[in-house]
């Protein structure tokens, strides 16, 4: 048995000798922004559209998150869409050159531009959903609310 196993290290602190200390692991790095100009002339004015929807609407979603949070999404996934996924995409498709964007028509049977519209729906029809139920949470609250006040305030005995 090695000196270093974790058996070996629990013997030791029991009989009172040194244990070996590992020093804490560091927390990963940050990772930055991705930094990208949505108003950059390369990207078709369908997709900039697209875009600038799907900025609103995750400002959209901030605004309901700081009301209440949402069990299974949190504001680190909004983060990683706005800072990261949004942007890469946008920068991904600026970054091919323009001579060889058919490339990816011969590869896919579909423009560049295309697919890049198409994903930024993809993004657009999640952040629709999330909205969505963030929405019936507060249409639940106020349907309680209706049927606690009519319960409470409508008589039905007509001898009340």
């Amino acid at each position: 048995m090695s000196n270093n196993s974790l058996i070996a290290r629990i013997g030791k602190a029991l009989r009172g000798e040194s244990a070996l200390i590992f020093p804490p692991i560091p927390p990963a790095p940050a990772v930055p922004p991705v930094v990208v100009d949505y108003e950059d002339g390369r990207i078709p004015a369908s997709a900039q559209d697209r875009i600038h929807r799907i900025l609103a609407c995750l400002h959209e979603v901030e605004t309901a998150l700081a009301r209440e949070d949402m069990p299974g999404f949190s504001r680190i996934d909004i983060d990683q869409m706005r800072e990261q996924h949004l942007p890469k995409l946008v920068k991904s498709y600026i970054d091919i050159p323009e001579a060889h964007r058919s490339e990816i028509f011969r590869k896919t049977g579909k423009s560049a531009s295309f697919i890049l519209n198409d994903s930024l729906e993809q993004m657009q029809a999640k952040i629709d959903t999330i909205l969505r139920n963030l929405a019936q949470k507060d249409i639940d609250a106020f349907t309680n609310n209706i049927r606690f006040v009519d319960e409470r305030y409508t008589s039905q005995n007509p001898f009340d």
